[in-house]
């Protein structure tokens, strides 16, 4: 059974999680994942001739990255109460953005949640996402250059690899299974452009250097705090930016296109879904290691926490693990048939697993089987 539901992402600074948390119990939400990230900052800048070369450096910032599964009319009062309860029209506090998904274990609908219905849509639309998993201590050079050149502030957060790295013999010794995963949120038009940015800044062309896609966003807030260099006029460059996004209503007077070489190299994108599952710590290995035998060979595991606000007991262990598989579409029917051999959804796992459509997706797997 599928299901058409909504998916809310915020990512606040971490001091902000409370009062966020704090909100969310007050309005009945009463399930919510969890997991700890970093957003990078540029750092002031030095001093003489270290000025004329940009010698930025990066600070993380501490987030906490929270998701909420929502019926699609509830996500504008969310996102509304999120907005309020973080104060996220002063730049670095975070960001809040919908997702559309599609929900395959809809008989654990307590967890969906359900509110009031603003029909006004809140904060900005033509979006798209990036999601790019790369090698451990691989994303502070592309969150550098995307800083550097105004593109987007990105999150990071982390989580192991399978799949490739165990297929390459010895080569697999210089491939670490520890991967960070890196998000970012830009207009749409520029999607192009970026994504063939951070394909030749992150080598992903190259075996082992992890996958990278986009995916649809609704709408959202998004942060605009890439420096911590301080005003030197009355508003800060930050505040003159969220000023504009007010007055324009929307963000396309922000593209970047035209500041990017658009490379003349042809990329073999390929399209599929992002499968999510989400089940109990220690579980996932075993449920992936099934997986191989309808051909999904590779996955990134996460781990989060399922937190429960309300008065009686969770119906979910609260240490999970999250998996993102990106499959194609026609091979969605026989993983779930799987799942459901492995009772995947029932007590035994506790498991949730839902879709997103992926219109554009790369990795060096996806170049060598275009070339055979």
């Amino acid at each position: 059974m599928k299901r058409k539901t909504s998916r809310i992402t915020t990512i606040v600074h971490r001091d902000l999680t409370e009062s966020v948390v704090t909100s969310l119990k007050n309005q009945g939400v009463l399930y919510y994942q969890i997991e700890a990230g970093r957003y990078p900052v540029l750092a002031k800048r030095g001093l003489w001739f270290f000025d004329f070369y940009q010698n930025h450096a990066i600070i993380d910032m501490p987030v906490s990255i929270l998701e909420i599964l929502c019926e699609e009319s509830s996500e504008n009062f969310l996102i509304s109460m999120i907005r309020d309860a973080a104060e996220l029209n002063i730049p670095g506090h975070g960001s809040v953005y919908s997702e559309s998904i599609e929900l395959i274990s809809a008989n654990q609908n307590f967890y969906i949640h359900s509110s009031k219905e603003i029909k006004k849509p809140i904060g900005f639309t033509g979006l798209t996402g990036i999601f790019c998993v790369l090698p451990r201590g691989s994303a502070e050079p592309i969150a550098k250059l995307l800083l550097q050149n105004g593109i987007a502030v990105p999150t990071i957060s982390y989580g192991t690899g399978t799949g490739l790295r165990d297929r390459l013999g010895l080569l697999r010794i210089t491939i670490p299974k520890e991967k960070e995963i890196l998000k970012l949120i830009v207009h749409s038009s520029d999607i192009e452009h970026v994504l063939d940015f951070m394909i030749e800044v992150g080598r992903l062309d190259l075996p082992g250097r992890g996958f990278i896609f986009e995916f649809p966003v609704g709408h959202g807030l998004l942060n605009n705090k890439v420096s911590l260099e301080g005003p030197k006029q009355a508003a800060s460059m930050d505040q003159i930016i969220s000023a504009l996004d007010q007055l324009y209503g929307n963000m396309e007077w922000r593209k970047k296109s035209n500041q990017f070489r658009i490379s003349l190299r042809h990329r073999n994108y390929f399209e599929g879904v992002n499968l999510v599952l989400n089940c109990k710590e220690e579980s996932m290995e075993f449920v992936t290691s099934a997986l191989r035998k309808v051909g999904v060979t590779s996955s990134t595991i996460s781990l989060k926490r399922m937190a429960h606000t309300g008065n009686t007991d969770s119906m979910f262990t609260p240490a999970r693990e999250v998996a993102n598989l990106l499959i194609p579409k026609k091979n969605l029917p026989e993983v779930i048939e799987v799942l459901n051999g492995l009772e995947f959804f029932d007590e035994k796992f506790e498991g949730i697993a839902y879709t997103m459509e992926i219109p554009r997706a790369f990795s060096y797997q996806s170049k060598k089987s275009n070339q055979k």
